[in-house]
């Protein structure tokens, strides 16, 4: 009996998600330092940490634009923080995009961001790294399964803003 039920297992895989390289194309970057979160805007997301990251980022780059592309319940609470980090000009919310403008986003933009503290795989990554743009996302499940620290983007701690600063401008170096 214990044979039988092994027997049943012996044909399941793990295959991991991918993309089609085909619908993502690579781009001239924008002539500014420029970021993007896509996704949606929810609270476990972190978006809030990248715009305290962008904030300080600001200070330097004065050029930069943060590009937040999604919907959800975080938007206003996320725009009130841009406005009180007085960063509110250099952040641009999208809204929902479409499939055309989500891959000439992610070819254009230099860095892509993912600070979310919980992600079942992080498909995102996948399209920017097919799209020619490095991630810089939060090591967690997920997106450490998703992302080869070091070459298709770089692991920061969870929440730490200033690491999540370092590890974007040591992207960009």
């Amino acid at each position: 009996i214990l044979k039988m039920r092994l027997a049943k297992f012996s044909s399941i895989e793990i295959i991991n998600p991918g993309v089609t390289h085909s619908d993502y194309k690579k781009m001239k970057k924008s002539s500014y330092f420029s970021l993007l979160y896509l996704g949606r805007l929810k609270p476990y997301k972190n978006v809030d940490v990248a715009l305290k990251a962008f904030a300080n980022i600001l200070k330097k780059r004065k050029d930069a634009i943060f590009y937040i592309a999604g919907v959800g319940e975080s938007l206003k609470d996320l725009q009130k923080l841009a406005n009180e980090l007085n960063i509110s000009e250099s952040v641009k919310f999208l809204g929902r995009v479409t499939e055309d403008e989500k891959t000439k986003l992610l070819s254009s933009v230099w860095v892509m961001v993912q600070p979310s503290m919980i992600e079942g795989w992080g498909i995102t990554v996948i399209e920017a790294n097919a799209s020619g743009t490095p991630v810089v996302a939060s090591d967690v499940n997920g997106l450490k399964d998703s992302i080869s620290d070091g070459k298709t983007g770089l692991l920061f701690k969870v929440t730490n803003v200033n690491d999540l600063e370092e590890k974007i401008y040591k992207m960009i170096a």
